[in-house]
C-alpha cells in the first residue's frame, strides 16, 4: 500500500518517540523491580534486627521481673529452708503478677525445688536463657540466681510466645512473624492468618516452602532463634505498591509525552511536507507540459532555496522545451516547418475537413551537382535562399515546408487562390533568375500538384501523387504538371513487387526459362540463355524488366543471381547426364560485378557439380561495366582466368567506347536486337551489323545476334559471317519441359536438313 512522505515522516517521528518511551518504561520497570526486590530484602533484614532487639529488650524486662523474685527475703528464706509450700506460693503469686506461665526453681546441680512444669528443671538447667520448646509450647526464658549470700538456687521464668505476641511483634516490625519447627511441621506462634498457617503447615509437610511462598505472593526471610525457626514474611504486592504506583505515574507521564510527541510529529511532518507537496505538484505539472506555474515556498531554509532553484530550473526547461519543440517541428537550416510538422498540421486540416485545395511539391533539380561543384556551404545558401523566396512569394499560402533535402511543399486552399493563378505564380517563381550571395545562378525546378480531397485524403498519398506529377513533368521536360488520376498505379505495382520479391526468392516462386542459341551457319543447337520468370498469384506475370531493376535498387539482385546460377547449373548437369552438352548463359548486373564473393561462389557451384567452367557464359551489359569500369574489368578478368566465358550483352546501346572495349576481358559480343529486328529493310542496320561482325572477328570475339525473328534476317547474318543466333524465329524462352520437347522435335531438322529445309522447319516451329 502506498504511503506518502508525510505519513512516513509522521510514522518515523512516532516510532522514535515510541521507541524512546518504551525503552524508558522498560528501564524504569526493570529498575523499580530490582529496587523493590532490594527494598523488600532490606525491610526483612530490618524486621529481623528489630525482632531481635525487641526480644532482647523483652528479655531484659523479664530479667528485672525475675530479679525482684530472687531478691525477695521471704523467697530466699524459703529456698534456704526448702519450704516447698512457701516457694510454690511465692512463685505463683509473682508469676501471676508479671504474667509468666513457666516458673522453675532448682539447685545449682539441677535438682528441682519447685516447677510449674514437672521435669522441666533438667531441660532448663541445660538452656536457662533464650527460646525453648517445653511441652509443645515455645517460651522465652530468663534465669536469675538466688543468693543468701551464697548461691543456693536458680529461678527460671518463661514467658510463652503465642499468636498474640507474634501479632504485637508484627505491629512493631511491619512483617509477619512465624515461629515454627520445620522438622515436625509445627507452628508455635504466627501473625499469619489461620488459613495461611494451615497452608504453611501443609507446605512444610510436603517440603514445598518455596512454592508456598510464591503461591501466597510472599517475600520471606528465615532465621534461627535458639534452635527455633523464625520466618519473616511480607506481601510482595504490598511491598511493591509504592513502586507500582511510581510505574503507573511514569506510564501516565509517558503517555502524555507520547501524545505531545505525536502532536509535534504531526506538526513537523506537515511543516516539512508542505514544500515537498508544492514541489511534487509542480513536477507533475512539468510532466504534463505546464512550465508557467511557480513554486511558492515561503521558508528561508534549504526548502526555500530548493524552491528557488526549482523555479529557475522550470524556466530553463521551459526555454529548452520551446527550443526543442521548435527544432523538432522546423528544419534547422531553412527554419521552415519540417516534414513531421507539415504532416501533423496538414493531417489535422484534412481531418477537420476545412474545404479543398491544392498541394504543390517543388523539386530543386540537380542539387547534388551544386553541392559537388560549388561545395556544401554554397548548397546550404541556395536552400536558404529558396526557402526565403518561397516564404516571401507565397506568404498567403496555408502551409510552406521543407520535405527533404531539395524538396519543398506548399498548400493552398481552393478559396485562397484559383488553380490557374497558382500555376502562373509557380511558373513565374520557377523561371525567375536567382541571386545567391553575389552570384547569379540559374536554378531548375520541377513542380507537381495534386488536388485534395478529390485526389486523396491522406497526407502520404497526396505527397506521393504530387511527387509522381513532378516526376512526370521532368520526363516531359515541363516545369509543372498536375496529377492525373490513375497515374500512380505503376508506382503501387512497383511497391508491391519490392515487397513480394524477397518472399518469392525464399519460397522458390521464381522459374527459369531457356532460349536456344544456334550455330548461325548450320543451325545446330549450341547452348541456351537462362532467363528468370516470375508468376505471382496477385500480381500475375511479373516481367524481368519490371523486377530486375527493382531488385538492383533494393540489393536483392545478388540473391536473384545466385538463385539463377544454382538452378541453371543444376539443369546443365541434368542435361549432361541426358547426353545433351549445352553452353549455358547467365546474365549479371552491375551489383553482381561489385560483389567480392562472386568469383568464389561460381567456382564453388561448378566444383560441386563437376562442370567445366568453359561451358558457363556470363553476360554483362555495357551499362553494368560502366558503373565501375576498373572494378568490373578486374572481376571479369578473374572469371576468365578460371575458364568462365564472358559476353558483352546489348552491344551498341551503351556508352562503352572502342578504347574501353579493347581493355575488356571478353569472349563474345552480343548484337542488340534493335539492330537485328529491321535488318532486312534498314541498310544502316546492315552496315552497323557488318562493321561490328568484322570488328569482332579482328578482336577474336564470337558474335551473337539476338532478336532474330524472320528467315531473311537469319540469311543475312549467315552471309555476313555471324557465328551464333537466337531469337523467336527459332524459339522463344521455354520452360524446362517445353524446351525438352522442342529439342526432341526440332533438333533433328537442324542437324539433318539443308539450309532451305532448316529455314522452313524453324518457321513452322516458331508458328507452333
Amino acid at each position: 500500500m502506498f504511503i506518502n512522505f508525510r505519513a512516513r515522516l509522521f510514522l518515523l517521528f512516532l516510532a522514535l518517540a515510541g521507541s524512546v518511551l518504551v525503552a524508558t518504561l522498560a528501564a524504569v520497570s526493570f529498575v523499580t523491580s530490582e529496587q523493590a526486590s532490594r527494598s523488600v530484602s532490606r525491610e526483612l533484614n530490618v524486621s529481623e534486627r528489630v525482632l531481635s532487639e525487641l526480644l532482647r529488650v523483652r528479655g531484659e524486662q523479664l530479667q528485672l521481673a525475675a530479679q525482684v523474685l530472687a531478691d525477695d527475703f521471704g523467697f530466699r528464706e524459703a529456698v534456704a529452708t526448702n519450704d516447698r509450700n512457701t516457694l510454690i506460693s511465692a512463685m505463683v503469686n509473682h508469676g501471676e503478677r508479671i504474667g509468666t506461665e513457666l516458673m522453675a526453681l532448682y539447685r545449682p546441680d539441677g535438682t528441682e525445688l519447685a516447677s510449674t512444669h514437672p521435669n522441666a528443671a533438667a531441660q532448663l538447667s541445660q538452656q536457662p536463657e533464650g527460646l525453648l520448646r517445653i511441652d509443645a509450647a515455645l517460651f522465652q526464658l530468663v534465669t536469675v540466681p538466688v543468693k543468701t549470700p551464697d548461691l543456693i538456687a536458680y529461678a527460671t521464668l518463661g514467658f510463652r510466645i503465642d499468636n498474640a505476641l507474634a501479632g504485637n511483634l508484627k505491629s512493631l516490625t511491619n512483617a509477619d512473624i512465624t515461629f515454627f519447627d520445620q522438622a515436625s511441621a509445627r507452628i508455635f506462634a504466627s501473625s499469619l492468618s489461620l488459613a495461611q498457617q494451615q497452608s504453611f503447615q501443609q507446605a512444610m509437610r510436603e517440603q514445598q516452602l518455596a512454592g508456598w511462598l510464591n503461591a501466597e505472593d510472599l517475600a520471606a526471610q528465615q532465621a534461627e532463634f535458639s534452635q527455633t525457626n523464625l520466618l519473616l514474611s511480607l506481601e510482595q504486592s504490598q511491598a511493591q505498591q509504592s513502586y507500582n504506583e511510581l510505574r503507573a505515574q511514569y506510564f501516565v507521564f509517558g503517555l502524555a509525552a507520547l501524545l505531545i510527541a505525536l502532536l509535534l510529529a504531526y506538526i513537523s511532518a506537515r511543516w516539512v511536507h508542505r514544500p515537498l507537496v508544492a514541489l511534487t505538484q509542480a513536477t507533475q505539472r512539468i510532466g504534463q507540459g505546464d512550465f508557467s506555474t511557480q513554486v511558492q515556498v515561503q521558508q528561508q531554509d534549504e526548502f526555500g532555496r530548493l524552491g528557488e532553484a526549482f523555479n529557475q530550473m522550470c524556466g530553463a526547461i521551459a526555454e529548452r522545451e520551446q527550443q526543442i519543440t521548435y527544432l523538432a517541428e522546423h528544419d534547422v537550416l531553412t527554419r521552415l516547418p519540417n516534414r513531421v510538422s507539415f504532416q501533423q498540421t496538414f493531417e489535422q486540416l484534412l481531418v477537420d475537413g476545412k474545404g479543398s485545395g491544392y498541394l504543390a511539391v517543388l523539386n530543386l533539380q540537380k542539387f547534388r551537382s551544386i553541392n559537388d561543384r560549388l561545395g556544401q556551404q554554397f548548397g546550404d545558401r541556395v536552400l536558404c535562399e529558396v526557402a526565403q523566396q518561397l516564404s516571401e512569394s507565397f506568404s498567403d499560402a496555408h502551409l510552406i515546408a521543407r520535405l527533404a533535402g531539395d524538396e519543398f511543399v506548399l498548400v493552398y486552399t481552393a478559396d485562397g487562390m484559383p488553380l490557374e493563378v497558382l500555376q502562373t505564380r509557380l511558373a513565374r517563381f520557377i523561371e525567375a533568375p536567382w541571386l545567391v550571395g553575389s552570384t547569379h545562378y540559374r536554378l531548375k525546378f520541377r513542380c507537381g500538384m495534386v488536388r485534395f480531397p478529390n485526389q486523396g485524403d491522406a497526407v502520404d498519398v497526396l505527397i506521393r501523387r504530387a511527387e509522381l506529377a513532378a516526376r512526370r513533368a521532368e520526363q516531359a521536360n515541363d516545369i509543372l504538371a498536375v496529377y492525373q488520376s490513375g497515374s500512380d498505379e505503376a508506382y503501387l505495382r512497383r511497391l508491391q513487387i519490392l515487397q513480394a520479391l524477397p518472399e518469392a526468392i525464399e519460397q522458390q516462386h521464381l522459374q527459369l526459362h531457356y532460349q536456344a542459341k544456334l550455330d548461325c551457319q548450320t543451325g545446330r543447337l549450341l547452348g541456351v540463355e537462362a532467363l528468370v520468370r516470375w508468376q505471382h498469384p496477385q500480381l500475375g506475370v511479373v516481367r524481368p524488366d519490371e523486377f530486375i531493376p527493382l531488385a538492383e535498387e533494393s540489393g536483392d539482385i545478388l540473391r536473384v543471381t545466385r538463385w539463377v546460377c544454382q538452378h541453371a547449373l543444376d539443369q546443365q548437369q541434368l542435361w549432361l547426364e541426358q547426353a545433351l552438352d549445352l553452353q549455358v548463359s547467365v546474365n549479371l548486373s552491375a551489383v553482381d560485378l561489385q560483389s567480392d564473393t562472386l568469383v568464389q561462389f561460381l567456382q564453388e557451384q561448378l566444383d560441386q557439380r563437376g562442370l567445366a567452367p568453359q561451358k558457363l557464359t556470363l553476360e554483362v551489359t555495357e551499362s553494368a561495366i560502366m558503373a565501375d569500369p576498373d572494378n568490373a574489368i578486374q572481376r571479369l578478368q578473374q572469371l576468365r582466368d578460371r575458364g568462365i566465358k564472358v559476353a558483352l550483352d546489348d552491344f551498341g546501346t551503351g556508352y562503352a567506347s572502342l578504347a574501353q572495349l579493347k581493355q575488356l576481358p571478353l569472349d563474345k559480343l552480343k548484337l542488340d536486337q534493335s539492330f537485328i529486328r529491321h535488318l532486312r529493310d534498314d541498310p544502316k542496320d546492315q552496315i552497323i551489323v557488318q562493321t561490328t561482325l568484322a570488328m569482332a572477328q579482328q578482336l577474336n570475339l564470337q558474335c551473337v545476334a539476338e532478336g532474330v525473328e524472320d528467315a531473311q534476317a537469319w540469311q543475312l547474318l549467315r552471309e555476313l559471317g555471324c557465328e551464333i543466333v537466337q531469337g523467336y524465329y527459332f524459339s522463344r524462352p521455354l520452360a524446362v519441359h517445353e524446351f525438352g520437347a522442342w529439342v526432341q522435335t526440332q533438333a533433328a531438322s537442324f542437324l539433318l536438313g539443308d539450309s532451305e529445309s532448316i529455314m522452313g522447319d524453324t518457321c513452322n516451329a516458331s508458328q507452333d
